[in-house]
């Protein structure tokens, strides 16, 4: 299996704590960017109101999928994030 994946950044917005929006970007220097730009725009109100998380996911393709759950049936490959919770719950499935 392809040891560098790509990956994209997700930048989720909150306001008043709920969840509001989320944006994807090619990497987390440019989520960080634009996370700091936002802030920059907020008075004390908005800084109060909004807030944000971020996190790094990989881009799958369909064969990426299937090959990765293949990978993993043969003992090639430990599974992690949110495939590994799908992988989870199909263990318990069958």
């Amino acid at each position: 299996m392809e040891q560098d994946k790509n990956t994209v950044a997700e930048l989720i917005i909150y306001y008043k704590k709920q969840r509001l929006n989320s944006l994807i970007f090619d990497t987390q220097q440019t989520a960080d960017k634009c996370c700091e730009t936002l802030n920059m725009l907020f008075n004390k109100k908005g800084e109060k109101e909004f807030s944000f998380s971020g996190e790094i996911k990989t881009v799958y393709s369909g064969s990426s999928v299937v090959e990765e759950i293949k990978d993993w049936e043969d003992g090639k490959i430990e599974p992690r994030g949110t495939l590994f919770e799908m992988i989870k719950i199909l263990d318990r499935l069958n």
